[in-house]
C-alpha cells in the first residue's frame, strides 16, 4: 500500500465521489491484506491483543454510560403510555424490540466510531505526519498487515462482545425500572420479552455490532493513513472519520434491518 495525500476535488459533489472512490479501494485492501495476513500466518498475535484491550478499556465504560440512560428512557416512554392504555405488561415486547433489535447495535457502532474510532485515527495520523509509516514501507514491511488488519480483527471482536453486554446493561435497566418503580409485576415483563424477543434478533444485533465496528475502523485508518501534513491535517482527519463512520452506520443499519424484516417474519402482532 502507498500512503498519499488525497487531491482536492473542485465541487462539494466531485469531492464526496473522488472520496468515496478511494475509500471504498482501500476498504478492498484492507480485507484482502486480512485475509492473506491470516492465511499465511503473519497478523500480529500481540498487536492485535494489545489493541483488544484498549479498545475494550475506552469503549466499555462509555457505551455502558449511554445504554443504561436509553433503556430508562425506554422503560420510562414506554411505561408510561402502556399505564395509559392498561398494557403495561407488554413494556417487555417493546423493550425487546427496541433493545436487542436496535439500540444495542447503535451504541456499539457509536463508540466504535467516535471513540475508538477516533483513537485509532489519531495514532495513525500522528504516525504518518512523522513519516513513520513511510519508513515502514521502505523497510519492506506492509501497512495493511502491520496495522489496519490487527485493528480491524480486534475492533469487530470487541465490537460483537460489546453489543452483549449492552443489550445485558438496557434490558436489566429497563426490567428494575419496571419492577422496582412502576411496581408492575415482572413476570408480565419476563414473559412479553421472551415472546417477541428472538435469539435471531439477538444475532443479527451481534452482526450489525460487528459490521458496524469493521466499517469505522476501515474509515478510521483510511482518515489516519492518508492525514494531510501538521497537526491541523491529524485533528481535520479524525473529524472527517467520526462524521463519515456515524454517515456510513446509519445507513447500513437501515438496509441491513429492512432485510432482515424481508427475511424473517415478525413474531405476532403488538
Amino acid at each position: 500500500m502507498t500512503t498519499f495525500h488525497l487531491p482536492s476535488a473542485p465541487g462539494p459533489v466531485r469531492g464526496v465521489l473522488l472520496e468515496s472512490g478511494y475509500l471504498i479501494g482501500f476498504a478492498v485492501q484492507a480485507v484482502i491484506g486480512l485475509v492473506r495476513a491470516v492465511v499465511t500466518r503473519r497478523l500480529s498475535l500481540g498487536e492485535t491483543l494489545g489493541q483488544i484491550r484498549f479498545i475494550g478499556r475506552v469503549s466499555t465504560g462509555p457505551a455502558l454510560l449511554v445504554m443504561i440512560p436509553i433503556g430508562v428512557f425506554i422503560a420510562v416512554s414506554v411505561g408510561e403510555l402502556a399505564g395509559r392504555i392498561g398494557a403495561g405488561g407488554y413494556s417487555g415486547a417493546v423493550v425487546a424490540f427496541i433493545i436487542v433489535g436496535q439500540a444495542s447495535a447503535l451504541v456499539c457502532a457509536l463508540m466504535m466510531a467516535g471513540v475508538a474510532g477516533a483513537a485509532i485515527c489519531t495514532d495513525l495520523g500522528s504516525r504518518t505526519i512523522r513519516e513513520e509509516i513511510d519508513a515502514l514501507q521502505v523497510m519492506g514491511i506492509g501497512v495493511i498487515e502491520r496495522l489496519v488488519a490487527p485493528r480491524l480483527v480486534a475492533t469487530v471482536i470487541v465490537s460483537v462482545a460489546l453489543c452483549g453486554i449492552v443489550t445485558f446493561g438496557g434490558v436489566l435497566a429497563c426490567y428494575l425500572y419496571h419492577v422496582y418503580v412502576q411496581q408492575l409485576p415482572g413476570g408480565a415483563f419476563l414473559a412479553t420479552f421472551r415472546q417477541y424477543g428472538r435469539l435471531s434478533d439477538f444475532l443479527v444485533a451481534l452482526l450489525k455490532a460487528g459490521v458496524f465496528g469493521a466499517v469505522a475502523t476501515i474509515v478510521a485508518t483510511f482518515k489516519g493513513l492518508h492525514t494531510r501534513p501538521g497537526s491541523q491535517g491529524v485533528a481535520d482527519a479524525v473529524n472527517e472519520a467520526v462524521v463519515i463512520a456515524f454517515a456510513a452506520v446509519f445507513v447500513l443499519n437501515a438496509a441491513i434491518s429492512a432485510l432482515y424484516s424481508a427475511v424473517v417474519p415478525p413474531v405476532g402482532t403488538y
